[in-house]
């Protein structure tokens, strides 16, 4: 896309917001406007619900693990646990060095995720090719063994760590987790699950103060997300993770969310409208290993992209600014990736700090709102 055409739009844009009567977001575009709502994408962007037999009568919805699944994770788990440390030991009896290096503090997380996962949701034979395998050598006295031993240490108990979060996990967040970190990632098929039931939509954690919010953002998202905070009033923090849905909801919700006066972080990906209600957060983190933001065009129920000039911009236009996010950062990734594609910023990258869409990463920036937040609070202490 040209810089000429980017910049007739948001000229197109800055007019239609400084008319007498502006929009008042995040209410829908009147009529003939196209319609807020982003339609479920093509498979290559989004969950497609598999076709599954329909349930026997009276059959309690509830899932319930294979008793023998989860006994053969939690002893691989074990196993892995004391493999990890005797690797460790053996690699500084080398050299005496006793750290692998933060670079290989997430080693091999993303793959032993998906595994886990895989044996839960009934996977097994798609996730094989992710297993990771170790074959530690205690025989060659190198340094560059050594490293390879407290390396191998690393991913060792991320198996451990991941293998018993996954086995807490509701089989429902499970399912969350699976279609946006697993299917079609890491050369796995685009094997899709169906999420199901409406009780799966949040938890409360972190001692009552962080909602986390699962699923998409259908119709409905944003009352259920108002709902959930007025029925815990501890919630200090919303975390997010998603594949999108619909723009006027996540607008709502992020209308409430920074009334409130809450932060957000991220938990796993966030595509396509969810990057709008993760910039409502009063402060906005990313912790390693760095969940992605994901931008593209708005379209219409039937696929046909909106108009750069259309008022369904100017609604998101001017509800950046509210929040004091770079507009044209963001409008410029949208109008970059056709409805079925996604451009996708590294969880990491110093442009999310720049555009001040997020507040602070993790071994990595912080935003200007970030640091004027620091000095507040030490003023105030």
């Amino acid at each position: 896309m040209s810089q000429r055409i980017i910049g007739l739009a948001l000229v197109a844009m800055l007019v239609g917001c400084n008319a007498p009567t502006p929009p008042s977001p995040p209410v829908a575009a009147p009529t003939p406007a196209p319609v807020l709502p982003e339609p479920i994408p093509e498979p290559e962007t989004k969950p497609v619900p598999v076709e599954e037999p329909a349930p026997v009568a009276d059959e309690p919805k509830a899932h319930v693990d294979d008793p023998a699944v989860v006994a053969r994770l939690r002893k691989l788990a074990e196993e892995r646990e004391a493999l990890g440390t005797k690797v460790f030991q053996a690699g500084v009896a080398i050299d005496g060095f006793t750290h692998a290096g933060t670079a290989f503090n997430e080693i091999h997380v993303p793959e032993h995720k998906c595994f886990v996962l895989g044996q839960l949701l009934g996977k097994a034979e798609i996730v094989k090719s992710v297993e990771i395998t170790y074959e530690p050598d205690y025989e060659t006295q190198t340094t560059e063994n050594a490293s390879d031993l407290r390396i191998m240490s690393n991913s060792l108990h991320n198996f451990a760590g991941m293998a018993e979060h996954v086995l807490e996990m509701p089989h429902d967040e499970r399912v969350v987790t699976w279609n946006l970190d697993c299917a079609g990632q890491l050369g796995l098929p685009k094997d899709y699950i169906k999420q199901e039931g409406t009780s799966s939509f949040y938890v409360v954690i972190g001692q009552g103060k962080t909602l986390k919010v699962l699923g998409d953002i259908e119709e409905g998202y944003a009352q259920k997300i108002i709902d959930a905070i007025e029925a815990n009033p501890r919630i200090e923090q919303v975390a997010l993770g998603s594949g999108g849905g619909l723009v006027r909801e996540a607008m709502r919700a992020g209308e409430f969310i920074r009334q409130r006066g809450l932060e957000t972080t991220l938990y796993n990906n966030c595509y396509s409208a969810c990057p709008l209600v993760f910039m409502a957060g009063v402060q906005r983190s990313n912790w390693s290993p760095y969940a992605d933001l994901g931008f593209h065009q708005i379209y219409t129920p039937d696929g046909i992209p909106v108009p750069f000039d259309s008022s369904v911009y100017r609604h998101i236009y001017t509800y950046l600014v509210r929040m004091d996010i770079d507009p044209r950062y963001v409008l410029q990734k949208m109008w970059s990736a056709p409805p079925q594609d996604m451009a996708n910023v590294n969880g990491y990258s110093d442009e999310l700090c720049d555009a001040n869409i997020t507040t602070w990463i993790q071994r990595g920036c912080t935003s200007r709102d970030y640091r004027d937040y620091s000095d507040r609070h030490r003023k105030s202490l």
